[in-house]
């Protein structure tokens, strides 16, 4: 099974299928949001024995769900559970701020998701200032984003019923990473960079050209003596 559709069973559709099956079976709704944390769980353990190392935001997840069960025990609130993904995107948004000092962090995700695109990304960071502009203006827009979407989860958890906060703070991230792709594709095309790291007709690398040598030059016909 490829990861992203691992991803998208596990971490998104399988949390919302456990808890909307378990409370429309009339499971408390503390048990239920406990238990819908189990499939992106398994996940993340699998992961980690699979790849023997975990990702910072895999463990960032981990600490959220930790902490945010810890507070909903304490509480004896589902509220704690519903805000937990805020745990999340809070210190992630302010993170990419704070990496805007060096190299940002959407810069430094996309040279690791792009293996093959790595080294050239590197010499345009090196030698190319607007380059370097353009990625920490991406990454910006992306942490003020990670900010506006923690407070508006804890929101949320706060004050709508809570079986309607699960399916809509599910809404609320598959929406955002969408809409914040509009600012990273336009940033990059009006300042050229699209092209250059993703050219429309990518061809395989297949070692170096050899040089084409010229034909030899016809004798022509021979004449009579």
């Amino acid at each position: 099974m490829r990861p992203a559709v691992t991803t998208v069973l596990l971490d998104i559709a399988g949390p919302l299928i456990v808890y909307y099956v378990l409370h429309a079976l009339g499971v408390d709704d503390l048990v239920a949001l406990t238990a819908s944390a189990l499939p992106p769980l398994v996940h993340l353990v699998v992961t980690g024995v699979r790849d023997r190392r975990l990702p910072p935001i895999a463990v960032l997840a981990l600490i959220a769900l930790v902490a945010g069960l810890a507070s909903a025990l304490v509480a004896g609130s589902p509220r704690e559970l519903l805000a937990r993904d805020a745990w999340i995107s809070a210190p992630l948004g302010l993170w990419m701020l704070i990496t805007l000092r060096g190299r940002p962090f959407c810069f430094t995700v996309t040279q690791t998701l792009l293996p093959h695109r790595a080294e050239l990304m590197e010499n345009l960071w090196i030698t190319d200032a607007p380059f370097r502009r353009v990625w920490r203006t991406i990454t910006a827009a992306w942490g003020a984003v990670g900010l506006a979407d923690s407070a508006l989860r804890v929101v949320m958890a706060s004050t709508l019923p809570v079986p309607v906060v699960p399916a809509l703070g599910t809404a609320l991230g598959v929406v955002s990473i969408v809409l914040l792709q509009i600012p990273t594709h336009v940033l990059l095309r009006r300042a050229g960079y699209w092209s250059v790291m993703f050219p429309p007709t990518a061809t395989r690398w297949r070692g170096p050209r050899r040089a084409r040598t010229a034909p030899a030059p016809s004798p022509g016909p021979r004449r009579s003596s």
